[in-house]
C-alpha cells in the first residue's frame, strides 16, 4: 500500500519541525512538504495534491480557514487542525474536521489523529468530509481574518514582496498567475480562483475567466457590439470584460459607468 502524502502547515518553526519529525516516524505517511504561512500552503496544496493536511488554525494574514476557503472545501484534502487555544471552536473542529490537536500535544495524540485520518482516506469518506468542511468555513464568521495585503513571489534565490494595493491587474497563466504591478510582472504559483478568494472582493473583481482587475485602477469601460466590453486601466492597459462578469463590477461601482 502506498504511503499517504501529507503536508504540514504551521507558522511556528519549532512546532513545524517537530511535526515533520513525528510524522516521518510513520511508515504509512510521506511528508511531501511543510509551509510556514497560508499563502505558501495554498500554493503547495494546489501543486502537490497531498492526501492529508495538518493545518495550523492561527496564522497571520491567511489563517487555516482562509486556506480552506482559497482551495475550496470540495477540493480540500482531509484536515487535522492544530490550535494553541483549547477554547477555539473545538466543538466545530470535532464535528467538521478529521481531528484537531491542541498545542502542546503528545506523540500519542498525534498518532491517534493520524490513524483516524488514514482510515477516513482509505475508506473513501472524502465526500462527506468535504461537505462538513464547507459547513465549518461557512459557520465561522471571522471579520478579523481579513484578506491578503501582500503577496510573496518566491524565486530561486530570493523572495519579492508585492503589496496588494500596488497590483493593477492579475492574469491567469496555466497553473500560475501573473501580477501586473507598476509596469512589472510577477509570477506566483497559485490558481486565479484561489487567489481571488484570498483578495478583498470589493477591491479586486474577476472581469474575465482569465483576469481580475484592481477596481481603483479602472478608468473606463468601453462596450462593443457583442455585449462584452473592455476595461481600460489607468496606465492604458485594456482587459477584456465578459458580459457575464459585468453585474459584479457594476455592483461594486454602484453603476457609476
Amino acid at each position: 500500500m502506498k504511503p499517504l502524502r501529507i503536508l504540514i502547515v504551521d507558522d511556528e518553526p519549532l512546532a513545524r519541525t517537530g511535526l515533520v519529525a513525528l510524522v516521518r516516524k510513520d511508515p504509512e505517511l510521506d511528508v511531501v512538504g511543510d509551509c510556514a504561512d497560508g499563502q505558501s500552503a495554498v500554493e503547495a496544496i494546489e501543486a502537490l495534491k497531498p492526501d492529508l493536511v495538518v493545518l495550523d488554525v492561527q496564522m497571520p494574514e491567511i489563517d487555516g480557514f482562509g486556506v480552506i476557503r482559497a482551495i475550496g472545501p470540495q477540493h480540500m484534502p482531509p484536515v487535522i487542525f492544530v490550535t494553541a487555544y483549547e477554547a477555539f471552536a473545538l466543538d466545530a473542529f470535532r464535528v467538521h474536521a478529521v481531528d484537531y490537536l491542541v498545542k502542546p500535544f503528545s506523540d500519542a495524540a498525534l498518532a491517534a489523529a493520524l490513524d483516524r485520518a488514514k482510515r477516513i482516506v482509505r475508506e473513501d469518506q472524502l465526500h462527506q468530509l468535504a461537505q462538513r468542511l464547507a459547513d465549518l468555513v461557512g459557520s465561522v464568521h471571522r471579520p478579523d481574518a481579513g484578506y491578503l495585503s501582500r503577496i510573496v513571489v518566491r524565486g530561486a534565490q530570493r523572495a519579492h514582496v508585492v503589496q496588494v494595493g500596488d497590483i493593477d491587474w492579475i492574469e491567469a497563466a496555466d497553473y500560475c498567475v501573473k501580477l501586473h504591478a507598476g509596469g512589472g510582472v510577477h509570477v506566483v504559483r497559485v490558481s486565479l480562483g484561489a487567489l481571488e478568494r484570498l483578495l478583498d472582493p470589493t477591491a479586486f473583481v474577476r472581469v474575465h475567466r482569465s483576469a481580475m482587475i484592481n477596481v481603483d485602477r479602472l478608468r473606463e469601460i468601453v462596450p462593443d457590439s457583442s455585449g462584452d466590453a473592455t476595461a481600460v486601466l489607468a496606465d492604458g492597459t485594456r482587459v477584456p470584460l465578459a458580459r457575464s462578469r459585468r453585474p459584479a463590477l457594476d455592483r461594486i461601482l454602484g453603476r457609476a459607468f
